[in-house]
């Protein structure tokens, strides 16, 4: 299957880790963000913001899953997330926490423990 790991940038670790889980258990991603240069401020590298945000939409779009890993100060995930939403992708978000928003209780949302737990669930179509 092919997945959309969300997060915020600046804390990368964690979700290069859970590409990297989802990869050793057969299972692709569709756009790395972590690997994009820093680009801020935005209005500074709008070329390359540009293409960086055609690039992004499209790895939602392709995504047969997204997984979310919020983040108190994020931005960009919650777009990716109402992109999700409207692509009609199913959606695990990462997390033990109360929703942060109505959106994490919408019906293709399923809130989840740990990466395992989308693993396990998906793993059949690996």
């Amino acid at each position: 299957m092919k997945f959309f790991v969300s997060g915020k940038i600046g804390y990368v670790g964690g979700a290069r880790e859970a590409m990297g889980a989802l990869i050793d258990a057969g299972h692709e991603i569709t756009f790395d963000w972590t690997r994009l240069p820093h680009l801020k401020p935005y209005d500074d590298n709008a070329a390359e913001c540009h293409l960086s945000a055609i690039v992004d939409c499209r790895g939602v779009k392709d995504a047969d899953v997204f997984v979310l890993l919020p983040h108190d100060r994020g931005i960009g995930m919650y777009v990716e997330l109402g992109m999700a939403i409207a692509f009609g992708i199913p959606i695990r978000i990462v997390t033990k926490a109360e929703s942060r928003s109505m959106f994490f209780l919408h019906p293709l949302v399923k809130k989840v423990d740990s990466i395992e737990d989308v693993i396990s669930e998906f793993c059949s179509g690996a």
